[in-house]
């Protein structure tokens, strides 16, 4: 499964398990979909709060400030927790376990929007292997237009 704000490890935390095994659990098949879903919701959400730059920088869970991460993970676990028992009831109660963790990521990132919880502006970008090169408009290069070049 491709972690993007979560880890699997975050996931299966919030989904409900009796003696140490788990009862449902995310894997590679039932969650991949939803971790795209649930970046876009967060990002989505989070945009008018947070630059667009500092989003995007949020591509693993190591690069997701745990705040989102633990949103994202509540998120993802509603999900596949909902999916399982549409597949096994024809009914779903409105105040069910999905909701429940659903209701407690949305507080989360309405605390997040309303400033009550607040994440830091860092881009979670490694730069340590970037060069002059990886910026342009690069001086030693042959380009109609430089750095140095006064307009």
């Amino acid at each position: 499964m491709a972690e993007i704000l979560a880890s699997v490890e975050d996931i299966n935390g919030n989904l409900p398990s009796q003696d140490r095994a788990a009862v449902i659990e995310a894997t590679p098949e039932n969650g991949a979909l939803v971790q795209v879903s649930v970046a876009r919701v967060v990002r989505g959400y989070l945009s008018g709060a947070i630059d667009g730059v500092i989003l995007m920088g949020w591509n693993s869970p190591d690069n997701t400030p745990d705040i989102v991460r633990e949103a994202a993970a509540k998120l993802i676990a509603a999900q596949i927790y909902f999916n399982f028992a549409a597949r096994s009831s024809l009914t779903i109660e409105d105040n069910n376990f999905a909701q429940k963790l659903y209701d407690q990521a949305i507080i989360i990132l309405d605390k997040i929007l309303s400033g009550e919880i607040i994440i830091g502006d860092e881009v979670p970008v490694a730069t340590e292997s970037m060069t002059d090169e990886d910026f342009w408009p690069v001086d030693d290069t042959d380009r109609a237009f430089t750095m140095s070049m006064e307009l």
